[in-house]
């Protein structure tokens, strides 16, 4: 075909590579598909807020767990499973709970019972969706278990510390206006405020000065030179003087500034040196404003003869809340990068509260300010004005706007959102510009997309396994815990197995199944039953720099014995003055067979682990058949161990309550629960007969008399029953803890008075509380939250209490 306009033909390819210039393909074609593959799961954040951070035995630690779609900016809607771990100072697990979460809130409880010591503790809150991501979006918060007495720790003058530098934007050039972020530490990590220094060349003039924030944080503007060394000198309160060498400049490169303007806009300055601009010619090279998949891009064009490229911004330009800031070059590759934090979208109310009324010895205060005609969800915090115990780091809004963003721990992060503080601004600004790069990978953006492993887990999941022949016609029933309907389970004659998945089931709750024929007759079967909570064992790897025990002690001292008996524990009875411990335990007379110390103590964790006793058996080195269907030997037990002077491998002795017996038939579906100790001994000395290992078994002496008993009788024959030991956290009522005083220091420091997980807020943004009248004048209110649109609370107020009530 014969083109009928060649002169417009030809000047589309003229104009072709001018359009093009300027333009960076490679956010097309590189950053956009990798964004997209990368980011195109939702990302979750979570905020745990705790009735406080330092308890006492006895005590609880209430919770409500805040979950948020970081892309969408509200409560994410998906339910999930909410795993919350206990762990020692170390970061080593101790123990884990799970919650459910619905509408992004769970609520829960953890118990602060004998078993937590006096000293730092740590929790950690995720899902099982996390794990999906290279980032680790886990909740970490430090908590303390006070002994009977705190004393004041001595301050010690801090001598060593470390001064680090921080070129923002990740590159120092010379002959280019740079930004140097400075960061004090000492030798346990902790910022060192108030240090004075001064920057100084080779020669020893004197270039520019710096003084550190709170949080050890400064920074210095200025050209360096090529090669010239420089130093910073900090000046001690004893004279000292203590030298830091500066990074050498940069030859060639680029450098990255973003800056806030009077306006409430902001500039972001792209600066370079003649000898780079030369090199780069002109290639194309790109800012990028993005934010969890969120992108804007800015071209770079420098003009001939400018060695500086500059963007001023409006707020509406970027995106709400955290930028990271990127420069990229024509091939996509990053150079440079900054954090910017813009307000826009963060909207500030100022919450008001008061005692409305008094009610008989409770008061009902009056909380406003919240949003009117939105839903949301509010949890309150009750403690005296004088606490010590609420040193949370963390708030909501540093947990789900600053966190998940930076690399480092960052020191009282709640600090940069409390709109009392006329330096917030300036300090996270500060702070955002030493933390360097963003905590995204770009290696993992390019080449390591999440992998969809784990759903949005909701439930347990229970696996069936089938020990006995199904007759036809026959199915299963399953009742999932007291005053539920049952799951009809569909069989065949060769069904040997069933999954049961997504069921909400609490600890403690019993299980029961029973084979339903068509004729309507029930009967037991004879089942194992596994259950999958998504639960694994894990550990704190990134531990604070700061021990919230040494907070504590910073305070001031407590008297002497002052926490002694601060709360009476759950199963103590008052009797007039008497105070008596509930003993309802009968004395086991040990057996003569086995001293105690050989003894293995069934304990909670023993039983979810191996719910029967074959489990524990086959757990130590045995094998172990089971044949029920078979005639005599429906179970089987062998010792893995090469006997030489046998042609078969040996059976262990069985003893249980030492009684020995014939077989293992006793053995089958008897469960771990009823097993209060245990010896095994694979090698069998001095046992007649023992070649092949001696097991002995010690039942509970409560309640069921144990597998010895001839006449033992079950409490349905028509019901398997498994009681279940992995399963949710049951969710309590809050109580306030019964103090042994309410008007000492103690209580004053440590007490609790009141927690509300769920507020109520009426239409007109009123929230109303009902507590414990303690006699105090004054209180504080810990207040988080968030509402269905994604505004986000945090407040902490003072009530005053009249002096007449």
């Amino acid at each position: 075909m014969q083109n009928k306009n060649p002169i417009k033909y030809l000047l589309l390819l003229f104009f072709l590579p001018i359009l093009l210039l300027g333009q960076n393909l490679a956010v097309t074609k590189k950053i956009k598909p990798a964004f997209k593959e990368y980011f195109g799961q939702p990302r979750a954040s979570i905020f745990l807020h705790t009735n406080k951070s330092a308890y006492v035995n006895g005590e609880h630690i209430w919770f409500k767990g805040y979950l948020y779609n970081r892309l969408k900016g509200v409560p994410l809607k998906e339910p999930v499973n909410l795993y919350v771990g206990v762990y020692d100072n170390n970061g080593d697990q101790l123990a884990k709970h799970l919650f459910i979460c619905k509408e992004g809130y769970a609520e829960g409880q953890i118990e602060i019972d004998s078993t937590f010591k006096h000293g730092q503790y740590y929790m950690k809150a995720t899902t099982s969706w996390m794990r999906n991501f290279e980032e680790d979006d886990s909740f970490v918060q430090q908590f303390a278990v006070v002994g009977e007495e705190i004393l004041s720790s001595k301050k010690n003058e801090r001598i060593g510390f470390d001064v680090q530098f921080f070129p923002e934007g990740g590159h120092w050039v010379s002959d280019v206006q740079s930004v140097l972020g400075i960061k004090a530490l000492d030798e346990q990590g902790k910022s060192v405020a108030g240090l004075k220094g001064v920057i100084r060349n080779q020669k020893g003039e004197e270039i520019t000065s710096f003084r550190t924030n709170r949080f050890g944080l400064s920074k210095v503007t200025m050209v360096p030179s090529a090669g010239e060394k420089y130093s910073a000198f900090i000046n001690l309160k004893n004279g000292e003087v203590k030298r830091f060498s500066l990074p050498l400049a940069d030859k060639l490169g680029f450098t990255l500034s973003v800056r806030s303007l009077k306006s409430g806009r902001a500039m972001i300055l792209i600066g370079t040196n003649a000898e780079t601009k030369k090199q780069i010619g002109s290639k194309p090279y790109s800012i990028l404003i993005h934010r969890d998949g969120l992108l804007k891009s800015l071209n770079v064009v420098f003009e001939k003869e400018e060695l500086y490229v500059s963007h001023i911004l409006d707020k509406s330009e970027f995106h709400d809340g955290m930028n990271i800031v990127t420069l990229i070059d024509d091939q996509g590759e990053p150079i440079a990068e900054r954090l910017h934090f813009n307000e826009n979208g963060t909207k500030k109310v100022e919450l008001t509260a008061f005692v409305e009324k008094v009610e008989k010895d409770s008061l009902v205060i009056s909380i406003s300010g919240f949003e009117k005609e939105k839903s949301s969800s509010i949890s309150v915090s009750v403690l005296p004005k004088e606490t010590k115990a609420y040193k949370q780091n963390a708030n909501i809004q540093s947990s789900f706007l600053l966190r998940p963003y930076v690399r480092g721990f960052v020191e009282n992060s709640r600090y940069y959102f409390d709109d009392a503080i006329k330096t917030r601004k300036t300090d996270l600004d500060l702070l955002l510009l030493t933390q360097g790069w963003s905590k995204y990978s770009w290696e993992n953006i390019f080449k390591k997309p999440p992998q969809k492993k784990y759903d949005f887990r909701t439930g347990v999941d229970l696996f069936g396994q089938i020990n006995s022949e199904i007759p036809k016609n026959t199915d299963l029933l399953f009742y999932a815990g007291k005053n539920t309907d049952p799951t009809l389970i569909y069989l065949n004659e060769e069904s040997t197995s069933f999954k049961l998945k997504n069921y909400l089931i609490n600890k403690g709750e019993e299980l029961k199944l029973t084979l339903l024929n068509k004729r309507g007759i029930l009967s037991r079967p004879n089942l194992f039953i596994r259950v999958n909570t998504g639960e694994t064992e894990d550990k704190v790897y990134n531990l604070e720099p700061f021990n919230i025990v040494e907070e504590l002690t910073n305070l001031g001292p407590i008297q002497e014995n002052d926490l002694r008996d601060f709360v009476f524990p759950e199963n103590i009875v008052n009797l007039d003055e008497v105070v008596v411990s509930e003993n309802r335990s009968g004395k086991r007379i040990t057996t003569p067979f086995v001293s105690e110390g050989n003894l293995r103590v069934v304990t909670e964790e023993t039983e979810g682990l191996y719910p029967r006793l074959l489990d524990i058996i086959r757990s130590n080195g045995y094998n172990v058949w089971e044949m029920p269907n078979t005639g005599y030997d429906r179970i089987r037990i062998t010792t893995k161990r090469v006997v030489s002077f046998s042609a078969v491998q040996p059976s262990p002795i069985l003893y249980i309550d030492d009684v020995r017996y014939a077989d293992f038939n006793v053995l089958i579906d008897f469960p771990t629960t009823r097993v209060k100790s245990y010896y095994i001994d694979r090698s069998g000395f001095m046992e007649a007969g023992g070649a092949g290992g001696v097991i002995r078994v010690y039942t509970r002496k409560e309640g069921d008399v144990g597998a010895a008993s001839p006449n033992m009788s079950k409490p349905d024959d028509k019901f398997f029953t498994h009681v279940l030991k992995r399963g949710f956290t049951p969710k309590k009522q809050y109580y306030t803890p019964k103090y042994k005083s309410m008007m000492n220091d103690s209580f004053r420091h440590f007490g609790t008075i009141h927690w509300s997980p769920n507020l109520s807020i009426n239409k007109n943004g009123v929230g109303k509380l009902k507590i414990l009248d303690t006699g105090l004048k004054e209180i504080s209110l810990f207040i988080e939250g968030i509402s269905e649109n994604g505004y986000l609370y945090s407040a902490k107020t003072t009530v005053q209490v009249s002096a007449n009530q």
